[in-house]
């Protein structure tokens, strides 16, 4: 019966592709315009490699697992992304080729998603692109979803995979973008995600009430803003049997008569999780609604920027899809984001010359272990951060960043680490990128 089923998808295919070609071979002439329109989709096509060399070695004791406590790892991306031109200025191919190759990676500790394991990673993407209108924009397939790597044009709430990882955040579906003005709307039908902290494309998927995991696609839809120094923007994701979840980002900035550059941000995210998955985390006593309050100031004169963020979550859920670790205070070790954890971070940078920068940034927390709140955190840490950027000659858009982190957490009671009251933390991260446009 399978081998019937098959041929049958077979010869399906052949006779649908056979009625193409037919009606493309009669309509085709019709169309005087055809070639003079079609010309651009092979002479402006662009084909883009980024090399994204990075070293991590780290020792995090309250991780366990893939996650740590020791991790090293050493590689190399090249990361390639080839765009056509378009189509009578509609249709559009895209596709990226992802390779991560292991430099060095000990097979005793963790490598954090930076491998597969310990083994190699290679990930693809492939869409088609519909541009009809400005209000009318459709990827179909996979393709990016990431601010930080140029998929997006903005962070947009739910939508943005925020990598900061060798490769991207990618999903599998339909992309919409409709631009009216300033205001920009997203929505997004995921059936599959990948990269960032994952190796492989993923089924998006909610919980039985057993626990056993099942398929479920998300739907987002969100929307920005952007209107002189104000940008604000706003996102709600809906899974069915799994969570509802907002997101808002608002930020303001000012110029004052002294050129002196001011910028205030906040974030706001809710998630509630529904149906069966809401069942199966009640029936093991655990949280089913989480939040994310966060903000941040900045102030920037000359060559000097000083920084000031704080933040609040709630729940930390047993679920996966639910991601709170978005609010601002930033550190290369410590959880910003467990149960009922207060952070906040002051810092500055200087600019020392036109292509090296370095900052400092102290970030302290306060809250829970876990749900049942039995071991309390107190955590500080200080991040030496130091960039450099060449702007000019041949080697123009090579960009190596240092990350130097040491850290200390007060847990009385904790289980990890055999037992330890001080975990003490320390992270080294070198990223190294370089972008080449090939054609």
């Amino acid at each position: 019966m399978k081998n019937n089923n098959n041929g049958q998808h077979k010869s399906g295919f052949k006779l649908n592709l056979a009625t193409a070609l037919i009606l493309s071979a009669v309509t085709l002439p019709a169309s005087a315009n055809f070639i003079d329109e079609s010309a651009g989709f092979v002479t402006d096509s662009t084909l883009r490699l980024k090399l994204h060399n990075e070293f991590r070695s780290a020792e995090r004791p309250s991780a366990g697992g893939d996650y740590g406590p020791e991790i090293e790892a050493w590689v190399q991306g090249f990361l390639f992304d080839f765009e056509t031109g378009k189509i009578g200025d509609v249709v559009s191919v895209e596709a990226g080729l992802y390779q991560v190759e292991k430099i060095i990676a000990d097979a005793d500790k963790s490598t954090r998603f930076y491998l597969d394991g310990h083994d190699n990673i290679t990930l693809a993407t492939a869409s088609v692109n519909l541009d009809f209108a400005d209000w009318a924009q459709f990827k179909i397939g996979r393709f990016g979803t990431d601010y930080r790597y140029g998929s997006l044009d903005y962070r947009v709430p739910l939508v943005d995979g925020a990598s900061i990882r060798v490769v991207q955040s990618m999903n599998e579906g339909v992309l919409w973008q409709g631009d009216f003005d300033n205001l920009h709307m997203y929505g997004l039908y995921s059936q599959k995600f990948a990269g960032g902290h994952y190796t492989d494309w993923t089924d998006e998927t909610s919980s039985t009430p057993d626990g056993k995991s099942v398929n479920e696609p998300e739907y987002v839809l969100s929307g920005v803003w952007d209107s002189n120094n104000t940008l604000v923007s706003f996102g709600m994701r809906y899974q069915q049997n799994h969570s509802v979840q907002a997101m808002a980002i608002a930020s303001q900035s000012w110029l004052t008569a002294d050129k002196a550059y001011i910028k205030a941000e906040f974030i706001g995210y809710g998630a509630q999780l529904i149906g069966d998955t809401e069942t199966f985390e009640e029936s093991r006593n655990q949280g089913t609604d989480t939040f994310v309050a966060s903000g941040q100031l900045t102030y920037n004169k000359d060559d000097l920027t000083f920084f000031a963020s704080a933040g609040r979550v709630g729940n930390k859920l047993a679920t996966n899809n639910v991601d709170t670790d978005l609010g601002f205070s930033f550190d290369m070790s410590m959880d910003r984001n467990g149960q009922d954890i207060f952070a906040w971070q002051v810092g500055s940078f200087y600019q020392l010359t036109d292509n090296i920068n370095a900052g400092l940034a102290l970030t302290f927390t306060d809250g829970y272990e876990d749900i049942t709140k039995t071991v309390s955190v107190e955590g500080s840490a200080a991040n030496l951060i130091v960039g450099h950027t060449v702007k000019s000659g041949a080697l123009k858009g090579l960009n190596t960043a240092a990350i130097f982190n040491i850290a200390e957490e007060y847990r009385p009671g904790t289980k990890v680490n055999g037992g330890d009251e001080n975990l003490k933390y320390h992270d080294i991260k070198i990223s190294v990128t370089y972008p080449i446009q090939l054609f």
